[in-house]
């Protein structure tokens, strides 16, 4: 399985982080530029769910390779790149490439912030499958779903499919034999791998899939013993970061604990 990946910092020192509050604006901006095209450039990751006051290092898209190929007549995703980037430093954007992506400098608000465009086939099929629903607090980013999908499909047979099955993340779930698309419906590929009654959305994150199907549990489990046949598990959680709060609720914890004891200990002592 081929995950999306994103850019990096492309320009340490010349962009910055950003309040997710204006995506939208950094949307309009690169979209404005790729209209002539017939192609639209989609928010994934936490992009496509933004939350006001957090706050990101750049913002991924992804956007459909076979419309840019008809758009330049060139002949592949590669050549495509390369007239995407000239395409939007034509209209006075900073850019670079790596990879399958351009990568473009936006600026809102007296800013300039980082803008990751992957070009990839199926394009806006594979944009409903980086899309998350993430809990807050969780230590689990888009990546973990992803491989928790894919173990699933892997382990998971039926009549139709006795092999099981392989998850893509740029076209859906498909037979693991052959190849062939099995589905890319969303709430088809739930009912598939949860249960029947699942959804789409119990696809979101982590935390839903092991409530659509407790047996998922065990996949966790395994990503995170000791033994974990996958190191990029546990490098890619989030860092569980103590608040100000959770301090202070550990100490009143503890000095709750020491009057218990002090009390106990009085209290035994008027005993005897």
């Amino acid at each position: 399985m081929t995950i999306l990946n994103e850019g990096g910092n492309i320009w340490p020192d010349e962009t910055e982080d950003f309040d997710q509050a204006i995506i939208g604006d950094m949307m309009k901006q690169v979209n404005s530029v790729l209209s002539k095209t017939g192609a639209k450039a989609l928010p994934i990751g936490s992009g496509a769910t933004p939350t006001p006051g957090k706050r990101s290092g750049d913002l991924d898209m992804i956007i459909d390779a076979g419309k840019l190929i008809g758009h330049f007549k060139v002949k592949d995703a590669k050549a495509a790149r390369v007239e995407l980037e000239q395409l939007f430093q034509q209209a006075g954007f900073d850019t670079k490439k790596t990879g399958t992506s351009v990568h473009v400098k936006t600026k809102v608000g007296g800013a300039a912030q980082q803008v990751d465009i992957m070009v990839v086939d199926n394009g806006e099929t594979a944009q409903k499958f980086h899309v998350h629903d993430i809990p807050k607090g969780s230590p689990y980013k888009g990546i973990h779903k992803q491989m928790m999908i894919a173990d699933l499909a892997k382990n998971t047979t039926t009549e139709n499919h006795p092999n099981g099955f392989k998850w893509s993340p740029y076209k859906g779930l498909v037979d693991r034999e052959t190849n062939e698309l099995v589905s890319s419906n969303l709430d088809e590929v739930a009912k598939i791998l949860l249960n029947p009654n699942a959804k789409g959305s119990d696809l979101g994150s982590v935390e839903s899939i092991v409530k659509a199907n407790p047996k998922a549990q065990s996949i966790v489990d395994k990503y995170e013993g000791d033994d974990a046949p996958n190191p990029t598990w546990k490098s890619k959680k989030v860092a569980q970061v103590e608040t100000l709060g959770d301090k202070q609720l550990a100490r009143i914890r503890e000095l709750s604990g020491n009057m218990l004891n002090s009390v106990s200990m009085s209290s035994g002592a008027f005993n005897r």
